[in-house]
């Protein structure tokens, strides 16, 4: 992600220099700009610019404060308005654009660690700090407050003192890491199962017929055969995508990741990420050669297994003991964990403890990308 973060920045940096340079050499451009800050204008001008920058996530009337948004927004733009450039000049280029996404993804995954681990989020917010003025980092009312108890506090998510107020917050400063993580691998996928051309309208959050707006889906798909469909992420926009369908005649429907990936692991708080040999498989072409007959990828011959010590292999089922909230764990559900989180513990068999690697560890398995919604549409 580096990379790519320092060259989008040099690509402000250059426009901004094009922008100094003209407002002072260049007459007409000056006149521009002093209309756009007028006493008239300005507000407008100053409210547009929020929806580049926003400090904060709040509802203003009509519009929004929603910086968490517009940095996913930041991020996908990075891969469907640009690096597809990249993508389409070969099969090789394709592949390593997948492996650049999931690791990608899993960066964004492991930003939500803020949300756990006190220390890490105390460092963020002083780094963050260090690079904005408060009235910009904190440009929601209450915000700083917040931020300087949160510095001082182990709160964390998951328990009555992790308020909703906490919750905007931290939202406000991430780019997304839920919603995003699950729309990059959505298109993964759909560009994997060569269903038909995909169109991502990620960055499209409203299209316009004159000065009336619809929301559209966050994909479409244009089949050989001439049909269109909208592909929506997540199944709690039926009303948008209903509204869509009406007024463009594009039948609609809802996808979403199986198994409620990402998961949090509730023994310790953070995501389930994507491992290695599972990225290596799914970016060159290979991943259905190596499922086994359920379907899944099996850790347990993979060098990286280390006796379920490997941080990436998961294990879905019952456990015994508390959770990084400190509460107890729900011994009677299912649930996806670290196997190495949970590998020594144990959980109720006809009464008796029942130790989890004894009689699991052949069981523990790897995250693969799968979608849940697009099994009826034709190749």
């Amino acid at each position: 992600m580096k990379y790519l973060l320092d060259r989008l920045s040099k690509s402000v940096k250059h426009l901004d220099c094009l922008d100094n340079t003209f407002l002072e050499f260049h007459d007409e451009y000056s006149r521009i700009e002093e209309i756009l800050t007028s006493e008239e204008f300005e507000p407008i001008y100053k409210k547009i610019s929020l929806e580049l920058y926003a400090g904060g996530k709040q509802t203003r009337g009509n519009s929004k404060m929603a910086r968490q948004m517009i940095l996913g927004d930041v991020i996908q733009y990075i891969f469907t308005g640009r690096a597809y450039y990249y993508a389409s000049s070969s099969r090789e280029a394709f592949s390593n654009f997948i492996k650049l996404l999931m690791y990608s993804v899993n960066k964004l995954l492991i930003l939500d660690t803020i949300t756990i681990d006190p220390e890490m989020r105390k460092k963020v917010l002083e780094a963050l700090e260090n690079e904005f003025e408060d009235e910009v980092l904190y440009e929601r009312d209450g915000d700083k407050e917040v931020a300087e108890n949160l510095k001082e506090s182990d709160v964390v998510i998951w328990t009555d003192a992790w308020s909703k107020r906490i919750d905007h917050f931290i939202d406000s400063l991430l780019p997304k890491t839920l919603g995003n993580p699950k729309e990059l691998i959505v298109y993964a996928e759909l560009l994997r199962l060569n269903k038909g051309y995909i169109i991502p309208l990620l960055l499209t959050q409203r299209v316009f017929k004159g000065a009336t707006s619809l929301a559209p889906p966050d994909f479409l798909l244009l089949k050989t055969n001439k049909e269109i469909y909208g592909i929506e992420v997540g199944y709690e926009k039926e009303g948008q995508s209903r509204e869509f369908s009406i007024h463009t005649s594009i039948p609609t429907f809802a996808v979403d990741l199986k198994n409620n990936m990402h998961n949090r692991c509730p023994k310790c708080g953070e995501n389930i990420l994507y491992c290695d040999p599972v990225i290596e498989a799914y970016s060159s072409g290979r991943l259905n050669e190596e499922l086994d007959e359920n379907g899944r990828i099996s850790c347990n011959d993979c060098p990286n297994f280390d006796n379920g010590n490997c941080k990436f292999s998961n294990y879905y089922g019952k456990v015994e003991g508390t959770g990084f909230n400190g509460e107890d764990l729900e011994g009677k559900k299912y649930r996806h964990y670290h196997a190495s989180c949970v590998k020594d513990d144990t959980y109720q068999y006809y009464g008796n403890p029942r130790s989890i690697f004894e009689n699991h560890s052949n069981e523990f398995f790897a995250q693969i990308p799968e979608i849940d919604g697009i099994e009826n549409v034709e190749d």
